[in-house]
């Protein structure tokens, strides 16, 4: 009787989709807020690509450690920047998004 029962529950947990344990990477990039996408952030070649930047705001440039190393102020909302920062990870923070990026 107890195998009959185990087998009943394992037929029903696999009969279902476990929604909660995958993972799309697609639906956590395109998070939207209010109607709006929120924005991107690359590092590439010691450039700085945005995506979607909220105009008026600042991005704020961090160590590792915590040392605020520069902000710029975005003008446009697809926008690119030189950097000139020397080879080592930063933390990009923008409008309620951060990201971690080695610089090369």
């Amino acid at each position: 009787m107890k195998r009959i029962a185990l087998i009943i529950v394992l037929l029903i947990m696999l009969s279902f989709q476990f929604s909660a344990f995958s993972q799309d990477k697609s639906k956590r990039d395109s998070v939207t807020i209010a109607g709006a996408l929120a924005p991107e952030m690359n590092v590439v070649n010691n450039r700085l690509y945005l995506k979607n930047a909220p105009v008026g705001k600042k991005v704020e440039i961090i160590t590792i450690i915590g040392n605020k190393i520069r902000e710029i102020q975005i003008k446009s909302p697809n926008d690119e920047f030189e950097l000139n920062l020397p080879r080592a990870i930063y933390i990009f923070k923008l409008d309620g998004v951060v990201k971690k990026f080695v610089v090369k």
